[in-house]
């Protein structure tokens, strides 16, 4: 983070910049929770979220959940999009985007002319169905004081702690944060017998598909049962979303001719792999797409305060 000019930090801001940054990493011991938000059912099963937002616009996303008939022909779906300052939606204005199979049904929508540092109420509708309400923010112009950030990094589905990330949605409702960033390691494509600790098969919290990830559907897979989680759904529908892959998005120790974790004589071709690793988090993540899918780099600047940068070390150069 890069300050735009010299702002003297008081103690007190220093402790609520503190308070702010939360972290959620994986760590060797399970933990069981049973937290108190509710799964989003549904149509829209996968709830809402938003991310890499700017001064005048931001990413919505969520995914449609299909409900063919085995006999139907697969089609895309019409999705309207409200987005309003109102949290009833009552001053909201719509757009309309499509579901379609090849992304997985997930769907993006990018509002722009938005009013920068405000804060935004969102809703996606299907038919009759309706998501939940999601909130958001534009990133500020200008003097900027304060920017209050939450970071989150290494999320494993079967070592538990995603309750760091209902911790963070119940400190927004006191102390609203910018933004959530996520430093990589948004799931890992272990297999469900793999990276266990000694509480083996006795954890309630299996990945799927069991086997260790390689295929398209095998990543979307992972995506989909990783937003299936009901503290994950609740932080994102709270606040905009900035992340930036490590290796387990595409494999352990990835670098941008192989990886640790990926054998091509039983795995096949590393490229690949690799590319529909990057397909799937593309669909599934609130960001928004590149013309070239390994260069994630991007910047967002809040105010005058900091520019945070994302940059993008592991499948564009890096070296084994």
């Amino acid at each position: 983070m890069l300050p735009h000019k010299s702002h003297q930090p008081t103690r007190r801001t220093l402790l609520a910049l503190g308070a702010g940054s939360v972290a959620a990493c994986s760590a060797p011991v399970s933990q069981s929770f049973k937290p108190d938000n509710p799964q989003a059912r549904g149509t829209f099963a996968h709830g809402v979220a938003s991310g890499d937002p700017a001064t005048n616009s931001v990413v919505l996303w969520t995914r449609v959940t299909p409900n063919f008939a085995p006999d139907e022909e697969e089609v895309d779906i019409e999705v309207i999009c409200r987005i309003g300052t109102a949290p009833d939606l009552s001053d909201a204005r719509t757009s309309v985007s499509m579901a379609r199979s090849t992304r997985d049904y997930c769907v993006k929508a990018i509002p722009a002319g938005l009013a920068p540092g405000t804060t935004y109420y969102y809703q996606f509708e299907v038919g009759d169905q309706v998501s939940a309400v999601g909130q958001t923010r534009t990133l500020p112009e200008g003097d900027t004081p304060l920017a209050r950030l939450a970071f989150v990094s290494c999320a494993n589905w079967q070592h538990g702690y995603f309750h760091a990330y209902d911790q963070i949605a119940r400190q927004h409702a006191d102390t609203p944060f910018n933004a959530l960033i996520h430093l990589g390691d948004y799931f890992y494509e272990y297999g469900a017998d793999d990276y266990l600790d000694d509480k083996g098969d006795d954890f309630d919290r299996r990945h799927e598909p069991a086997h260790e990830i390689i295929s398209l559907s095998d990543y979307r897979t992972r995506h989909a049962q990783y937003r299936t989680d009901p503290n994950l759904q609740a932080v994102t529908a709270l606040m905009p979303l900035i992340p930036i892959w490590d290796d387990h998005e595409s494999s352990n120790d990835s670098f941008v001719d192989g990886a640790e974790n990926h054998d091509p004589a039983t795995e096949g071709d590393w490229e690949t792999r690799k590319a529909v690793a990057m397909r799937a988090y593309y669909d599934w993540m609130p960001i928004r797409d590149a013309d070239d899918p390994t260069t994630l780099w991007r910047s967002f600047s809040f105010g005058d305060l900091l520019t945070l940068t994302c940059v993008e070390t592991r499948l564009a150069a890096r070296a084994e």
